[in-house]
């Protein structure tokens, strides 16, 4: 797959430091607890509330795509993951290529764009589709669900939490992303849902790094 890659769009990450609300009128609304899918290992007290944080790079990274090819299409922007310095994000763009993007508010960024419409291409009838690495305050994997959904996710027989994205390609692809601390290898296993049919499938996260998950199908 070959990929558009941009960088550094720090200048626009310092100068809406300071604002708080979302910037253009195609950004998407501030993440709301049915954007989270999945489960987790153990229960824990109510995360902080990173809205603000949210706010303010969705403001930065819009008004740096705004005027470009890439920019989001009516969709917006996506969020992947937030964490108290900054967040990443996927969007599709007016000519239905996936884009995403992780900034941090010290100005530190990167971004990158599929060069064609629809690549990867979608599965049919099904299948998942790995997309790309997201480097937040951890280690992001996002991927996507053809014509189906994630409904669980595990690794090395542990709970994982899975975010949903957002939908691109139509409605046909739904995004997911995972979090590790750092880079992590081998399989997660993923519960879907396919019309009311449940399965199991693994998902390689990749062979870098010491963190592992065992294949457990």
């Amino acid at each position: 797959m070959r990929y558009r890659r941009r960088s550094a769009f720090a200048a626009a990450v310092l100068l809406v430091t300071a604002l708080t609300g979302c910037s253009g009128s195609r950004s998407a609304a501030a993440p709301t607890s049915s954007d989270v899918a999945a489960s987790t290992a153990s229960p824990s007290a109510s995360p902080p509330d990173l809205t603000e944080v949210d706010n303010r790079t969705r403001a930065a990274l819009m008004e740096s795509v705004a005027m470009e090819d890439d920019a989001p299409g009516a969709q917006g922007l996506m969020l992947a993951e937030v964490w108290p310095t900054g967040a990443a994000y996927a969007w599709e763009t007016d000519d239905r290529r996936l884009c995403w993007a992780s900034l941090a508010e010290s100005g530190s960024s990167t971004r990158a764009c599929a060069s064609e419409p629809l690549t990867p291409p979608v599965k049919s009838p099904k299948g998942v589709v790995p997309l790309a690495t997201l480097f937040t305050d951890g280690w992001v994997r996002l991927f996507a669900a053809d014509h189906q959904e994630v409904t669980s996710a595990t690794c090395d027989g542990t709970p994982l939490k899975v975010r949903r994205v957002g939908t691109v390609a139509g409605g046909a692809r739904t995004l997911y992303a995972v979090r590790f601390t750092d880079y992590t290898t081998g399989n997660i296993t993923l519960r879907l849902n396919y019309k009311g049919t449940t399965s199991e499938a693994p998902f390689s996260l990749g062979d870098i790094g010491d963190r592992t998950c065992a294949e457990t199908l």
